[in-house]
């Protein structure tokens, strides 16, 4: 007996020893959580959950050094992950990932809920004919106080010339990388404003003790929309480690500087996405009419693409559907959000939302046509 308590204490001291090994190596990325684990000494490991043991101090696998590469690997991934397909999503999944929707289980799910993707807030679906009349007329709004043409002079001047030049964005005939990489960026970028502007209103409620007067939902479905738009694109495409860091570090300065607008002048943050919005509805017509004009770098490389599970689900799209399809209902999206954001931007703060009539009529055309299957 002393022999084996002799021998299990010398893997618990082994198998530490290798913790800290690993957590040194990875505390460029985890800098707070590998501290902790690189201190823990065996007589505080035999004290933690089994589970949390089990996952800090594996009993058997590799060396220290392929455990750190590994993890760097899997987050700093540029190619696509290898795996199953999900069935709600159209995503590969790694193996033991729950990247899933719902986890792969034999067991049934505990609220009877079916297993697949869907939509818990209910977007507007687009037909063909509401998004063939609004690709017809490509309104503008004209800059009437000095906030406007500040904003106006923001994204038109400095932010889509700026960011065309960077990416190597040409109008009339963009290559298929430089749209990738400009669809990823926009639509991290896109999905800020909304959620800042709901969360802003959100506290004045609480802290005011008055109702919103239903301008919460309508921003709240604005961010969710933008962040599902995100979500297909990078089905679609790769995001390598350049991408993932300008996604995190715009982050910080876009949400500082949309709380900071929002704080100071609420108009103007919607005057600012309402001309953002314009610049996106005219990239995404762009890109329309690239990929269905024979001769552009985009008919050549995505005139052929399937649309991902993910939009079908999400649109609630044809099965034959293709990418040039979902850029349409992208279109269509921006320019719901390009009228919403303008009108708010004319509207007094305690104005009644005149948008709540529209997603409650979405609302309840899905539940008409869930009602029929």
């Amino acid at each position: 007996r002393r022999e084996e308590a002799t021998s299990m204490m010398n893997r618990w001291n082994m198998t530490a020893s290798r913790a800290r090994r690993a957590a040194t190596a990875l505390v460029a990325s985890h800098r707070s959580g590998a501290r902790r684990i690189a201190h823990l000494t065996p007589r505080r490991a035999k004290r933690m959950p089994f589970a949390l043991y089990g996952s800090v101090f594996p009993p058997a696998g590799p060396s220290a050094w392929v455990f750190a590469q590994r993890a760097a690997a899997s987050f700093f991934s540029t190619e696509p992950a290898s795996g199953k397909k999900c069935e709600a999503t159209g995503e590969m999944v790694p193996p033991g990932s729950d990247h899933q929707h719902f986890r792969d289980t034999k067991h049934d799910h505990p609220l009877n809920i079916q297993k697949t993707w869907q939509n818990p807030t209910q977007n507007h679906v687009w037909t063909d004919e509401e998004i063939d009349e609004r690709m017809k007329e490509f309104p503008q709004h004209t800059p009437v106080t000095f906030s406007d043409k500040v904003m106006y002079f923001l994204v038109k001047d400095v932010l889509y010339h700026g960011f065309n030049r960077l990416t190597g964005f040409d109008r009339t005939n963009p290559t298929a990388r430089s749209c990738e990489w400009r669809l990823i960026i926009l639509e991290s970028v896109a999905g800020c404003p909304g959620m800042v502007a709901a969360g802003m209103r959100h506290f004045r409620s609480l802290r005011t003790l008055h109702r919103d007067h239903g301008w919460i939902h309508t921003l709240l479905e604005e961010a969710e929309n933008e962040r599902m738009h995100l979500l297909v694109c990078i089905t679609m495409f790769k995001t390598g480690p350049v991408t993932r860091t300008v996604v995190i570090v715009g982050q910080y300065f876009i949400v500082a500087f949309l709380m900071l607008t929002y704080i100071i002048n609420p108009k103007a943050l919607h005057r600012f996405v309402g001309y953002l919005e314009e610049c996106a509805t005219q990239t995404y017509a762009d890109l329309v009419k690239c990929v269905r004009t024979p001769g552009t770098h985009l008919y050549n490389d995505w005139k052929d693409l399937k649309a991902p599970q993910i939009a079908k689900n999400y649109w609630r799209m044809k099965d034959d559907a293709m990418w040039v399809d979902v850029l349409r209902n992208l279109f269509a999206d921006e320019t719901n959000h390009r009228d919403v954001n303008h009108t708010f931007a004319d509207m007094k703060g305690d104005d009644p939302n005149p948008y709540v009539k529209k997603h409650l009529a979405d609302a309840a055309k899905a539940w008409r046509k869930d009602g029929k299957k």
